[in-house]
C-alpha cells in the first residue's frame, strides 16, 4: 500500500557547543624614564578585546588581545599605571560544528598577578576564560496528516514557534570627548550596550539603544585625584540578516566585545580628550508565530502499519521584557577609615533563572570591585561580592518556560556610607525572551508492515470499558475499527464512552 503524506518542518534553535577555554597571558613592564618609581603596586587588571570569531567547517577560532595594566602609587602620592597589550588566539573544535551557522566568543578573566621586580620593574600574569557558543538550526520533519483511505489519525494542533533565523553581526562606533579637568593616566575604561528598540525591514533589522561608556582617569594637575566620565554614545543601526522576515518576532541583545581609549591633548603629558572606539556584536534570534499541525498517534483499519514516533518540545511565546533593576547594599571594610573612592565597577557571575509561581526569577552574584584612599592616603583595592535576586512578574504558572536572560551592569557607584563602611549602588539591564513549552509525541514516518493485520471475525463485540470515559480511540486502535462507527453504533457524541457500561464495536 502505497502512503500518501503531508510534513511539516518545525525548526528550533540548538546550542550545539557551550565550550570554554583557559589562556594564560604574561608581560615584563617597564616604565619609561619620565615615569616614576613604583612604591605599591595597588592593582592590576587584565582587559580583553575579541577583534574576530570565526566559524569554518567544525572550528571555531577567535582572535583578541588583552591589556595587562599595572596601578601602582609613587613617592608623591601620586596614582599612576602603565600596561602592555599581549595578543591571543584560541580555537575549539567540533564535528558537530559542521551543522551550526552561528558563534560567539565571550571572555572573563580569571586571575591576574602583579609583582614588582625593580623599582621600574614588575611581572604581570593573567589567565583568561574563552566561552564559545555554537549554534545553529535543527529541524523536525514531522507528519501533519495522511491522505490515504483507511488511515486513522489523530491530529494535534498547536500554536508555536519556529525559527526563523539565528545570527550574529558586527559594527563599530566612535565618538570623541573633551574632559573638564585634563587626565595624565586612564585608570580603567568600561562599555555596555543595551537595545531599546528594533524595527523589521524586510531582512534588515533597524536596532536603537545606546552604549554606555564610564572612564576613570587621574587628574593631571592633582595626581592624587581621580576623576570618573560617563558617556552615552546613542546607537542607531541598520544590519542585515539572512533569511529575515517582518512578521518574525524576537530579540536583538547586544555585546561590547571590544572597548578603546585613547588619551588626546598637548605633548606635555595633559590630556584634554579621548577618543572612543567600541567593538560591539549584535546577535538576532528570530521566530516565525505559526499554527503547527501533525499526527500523534495513527493506524490503519484495512493493514498493519509501522508508526515511528519522536519525542518533541513544542515552543510557544510566553512573555517579552526589557527592565532595569537597581541593586543596593553596604559593606565594611578594615583600615583608618574611608577618605574617598578611587574607582569601582560591577562584574555579574553564576546567573540562574527559575520559575516560582507566576514570577521569574533571576539571581546570581554581584562582583563589586573598588579602590579606595584611607584617611592615612593610602590606597588599597577591595572586593565584595554580593547575592542578588530579580523577579518579573509574569503568567507562568503551572508552564513549563525556558529563558536565557540579557543581563548587564549599566552602571555601579560606591559611596561613603560611614568612616568603614561604603554604600553599593548599581543599574543593572535585564531583557528576555521567555518561551513556554510541552511535550509531545508525533509521528515523523508510517509505513506499511510485512505483519499481517489481525482482523476481527465477528460482526459486532460487546466491549465492557475498564473506567468511565474511557477514550474511543484506545478502542478504536485495538479493534480496527473507526470512532466514528464505534460513535454512530452507540449513539455517542463525544470521543469517550462516557457513562455507558457497555458498548458496541462494529467489525470494518
Amino acid at each position: 500500500m502505497d502512503i500518501s503524506l503531508k510534513y511539516e518542518d518545525y525548526k528550533f534553535l540548538k546550542e550545539k557547543s557551550d565550550n570554554t577555554v583557559e589562556e594564560s597571558l604574561e608581560a615584563e613592564l617597564s616604565l619609561p624614564e619620565y615615569m616614576p618609581e613604583i612604591l605599591r603596586i595597588i592593582k592590576s587588571t587584565a582587559e580583553t578585546k575579541i577583534n574576530s570569531c570565526r566559524l569554518v567547517g567544525e572550528r571555531v577560532t577567535v582572535d583578541g588581545v588583552c591589556d595587562l595594566r599595572m596601578i601602582y602609587t609613587a613617592e608623591d602620592g601620586g596614582i599612576y599605571t602603565f600596561s602592555q597589550s599581549r595578543p591571543f588566539t584560541r580555537h575549539c573544535e567540533n564535528p558537530l560544528f559542521n551543522d551550526c551557522t552561528d558563534a560567539l566568543a565571550e571572555t572573563r578573566v580569571s586571575y591576574v598577578n602583579c609583582r614588582a621586580t625593580g623599582t621600574k620593574r614588575a611581572e604581570i600574569k593573567a589567565g583568561i576564560t574563552i566561552k564559545f557558543t555554537v549554534s545553529g538550526e535543527e529541524s523536525t520533519r514531522l507528519v501533519s496528516r495522511s491522505e490515504t483511505k483507511g488511515i486513522e489519525q489523530k491530529i494535534h494542533s498547536a500554536k508555536a514557534i519556529s525559527l526563523g533565523c539565528c545570527s550574529t553581526k558586527h559594527f563599530s562606533m566612535s565618538d570623541t570627548i573633551s574632559l573638564n579637568t585634563p587626565a595624565s593616566f586612564l585608570l580603567s575604561a568600561r562599555a555596555v550596550a543595551v537595545c531599546s528598540e528594533i524595527r523589521k525591514i524586510s531582512n534588515k533589522i533597524m536596532i536603537k539603544g545606546e552604549a554606555v561608556v564610564e572612564i576613570c582617569y587621574v587628574n593631571a594637575n592633582e595626581k592624587t585625584c581621580t576623576e570618573r566620565v560617563k558617556h552615552t554614545m546613542p546607537i542607531n543601526q541598520i544590519i542585515e540578516y539572512d533569511g529575515m522576515n517582518e512578521s518574525y518576532i524576537g530579540k536583538v541583545r547586544l555585546k561590547v566585545a571590544a572597548v578603546d581609549v585613547i588619551p588626546k591633548g598637548d605633548t606635555q603629558g595633559m590630556f584634554t580628550a579621548f577618543d572612543i572606539s567600541l567593538g560591539i556584536s549584535a546577535t538576532s534570534t528570530m521566530y516565525e508565530e505559526r499554527e503547527l499541525q501533525f499526527i500523534t498517534d495513527a493506524y490503519s483499519v484495512d493493514s498493519a502499519l509501522e508508526v515511528s514516533k519522536t519525542t518533541l518540545r513544542v515552543f510557544d511565546m510566553a512573555d517579552d521584557f526589557d527592565d532595569t533593576y537597581v541593586f543596593e547594599g553596604d559593606f565594611s571594610i578594615s583600615g583608618e577609615g574611608v577618605l574617598n573612592v578611587v574607582d569601582c565597577c560591577g562584574q555579574l557571575t553564576d546567573i540562574k533563572t527559575s520559575a516560582e509561581n507566576d514570577d521569574l526569577v533571576i539571581s546570581g552574584s554581584l562582583s563589586l570591585n573598588a579602590i579606595i584612599k584611607d584617611k592615612t592616603g593610602s590606597l588599597s583595592a577591595v572586593n565584595k561580592i554580593f547575592d542578588f535576586k530579580y523577579c518579573h512578574k509574569g503568567d507562568y504558572k503551572n508552564k513549563n518556560i525556558v529563558c536565557t536572560p540579557h543581563i548587564s551592569v549599566v552602571s555601579a557607584d560606591c559611596n561613603i556610607k560611614g568612616e568603614n563602611a561604603l554604600f553599593v549602588r548599581a543599574e543593572i539591564n535585564v531583557s528576555g525572551f521567555v518561551m513556554s513549552y510541552d511535550t509531545v509525541e508525533c509521528v515523523v514516518s508510517l509505513a506499511q508492515s510485512e505483519k499481517p493485520l489481525k482482523r476481527n471475525t465477528n460482526a459486532i463485540t460487546v466491549y465492557f470499558p475498564e473506567e468511565a470515559n474511557e477514550s474511543l480511540w484506545g478502542i478504536a486502535r485495538r479493534y480496527n475499527t473507526t470512532v466514528k462507527a464505534i460513535a454512530e453504533e452507540n449513539n455517542l457524541e463525544g470521543e469517550t464512552t462516557e457513562s455507558l457500561k457497555m458498548i458496541f464495536i462494529p467489525c470494518m
